[in-house]
């Protein structure tokens, strides 16, 4: 059950987050355009933070043997949910807007944690054996 939860929440922030996030942050969709004036963001930040969410995103598909950068890729996107979190409370945004982000870091967080057991491309637990001779 727990690889199930695993599977919905990174398919999830990948999906989502990374892959739709990202391509509405370098189109400038409406959304950003307005959470950007809103923010007091320049738009030419948007773009680049859009590659950077679908390399993210590429980036945690990636199998487990290349863990740093896959590490990396987890730390970008928790930072982008804290830097939007803090931004929607320093203008003073519904609650609701400041919270979205904490709930997305939540599921991170779970994604990461559930990542060092589970695998999106295996069924069982990935088991680390030591053989000494």
């Amino acid at each position: 059950m727990l690889r199930i939860i695993y599977i919905i929440t990174t398919i999830f922030i990948i999906g989502f987050v990374g892959i739709i996030g990202g391509l509405m942050d370098i189109f400038q969709v409406e959304a950003v355009v307005d959470t950007a004036a809103k923010l007091g963001y320049p738009l030419y930040f948007f773009p680049l933070l859009g590659i950077f969410k679908l390399l993210g995103a590429f980036t945690i598909l990636i199998p487990k043997k290349v863990k740093t950068i896959k590490d990396i890729a987890y730390s970008g996107f928790a930072m982008d949910f804290v830097f939007a979190s803090y931004s929607h409370y320093n203008v003073h945004s519904p609650m609701i807007e400041v919270a979205i982000p904490v709930i997305l870091l939540i599921v991170l967080i779970f994604s990461y944690l559930m990542g060092k057991q589970y695998s999106l491309y295996s069924k069982g637990i990935q088991k680390k054996f030591k053989h000494s001779h």
